[in-house]
């Protein structure tokens, strides 16, 4: 995969987890709870969590009782992660495009917080989704949080400016063509640095055909991390589980 991609480059900067380091990690862990009392996963199961970022939620995941697999395609997160790695939690660099080097092994697949939909081209999309599934046991299921684009449009901040580390990051967002933008613009040192986030607005429609196309059948949608009914128009996230036949 050619390094110019914009999420291998902001993903992999120090910037992005200055940025991002308030994500409310408590948050984190209940959804997890939440989601194995849903589930009801049994202890020792193998689960992966694919694009883990540094590993918060795959850490909760080992917490609760089970083995952990947990790949993201940034060097520097999985170097992060890998510092709580154990018998039971495995980190590894991985492209979500790409066949696991565990085919036909986890109980459940895990994608959260929209570690999805920064590709260009859709057949991106639908390799990942032949990735999620060909990773599944007969039986396994595909949990996978994405953002909800129809409220994130109508609740969309255009602009502002967040004070983190020290540093201010002066932000804008606009839809453009079916894609979510996001420009982060901020000074440090007297260097002057500029990224651009990209996500794919992708419809539920569109996730429920790449999923069948994967082979994959549906479950449920649930619309936020309480996991209660999804309403297109309220609820900020679409929370799918597939099953693998």
């Amino acid at each position: 995969m050619e390094k110019t991609d914009w999420f291998s480059t902001w993903f992999d900067s120090p910037y992005y987890h200055i940025l991002y380091a308030s994500r409310d990690d408590r948050e984190a862990e209940q959804f997890i709870r939440v989601l194995q009392s849903h589930l009801a996963i049994p202890a020792g199961a193998l689960v992966l969590d694919a694009a883990c970022g540094k590993g918060r939620h795959a850490r909760t995941l080992q917490q609760l009782g089970l083995q952990v697999d947990a790949f993201d395609l940034s060097p520097s997160n999985i170097e992060e992660a890998n510092k709580v790695a154990n018998d039971q939690l495995h980190f590894f660099v991985h492209d979500i495009r790409e066949p696991l080097p565990k085919q036909v092994r986890y109980d459940v697949v895990f994608n959260f917080f929209t570690s999805f939909g920064y590709f260009d081209d859709p057949v991106d999309n639908a390799r990942a989704f032949q990735t999620f599934a060909g990773g599944l046991k007969s039986k396994g299921t595909l949990v996978m949080d994405f953002l909800n684009p129809t409220y994130i449009l109508a609740n969309l901040v255009p602009e502002e400016t967040l004070h983190r580390g020290g540093i201010d990051f002066h932000i804008k967002r606009w839809e453009e063509k079916g894609f979510l933008y996001k420009s982060i613009t901020f000074e440090d040192q007297g260097q002057a640095y500029s990224f651009q986030e990209k996500v794919d607005l992708i419809s539920k429609e569109d996730f429920l055909r790449y999923a069948e196309a994967a082979g994959l059948h549906f479950v449920n949608l649930v619309g936020d991390y309480t996991l209660a009914k999804f309403d297109a128009q309220t609820s900020p996230r679409m929370i799918f589980f597939w099953g693998k036949p």
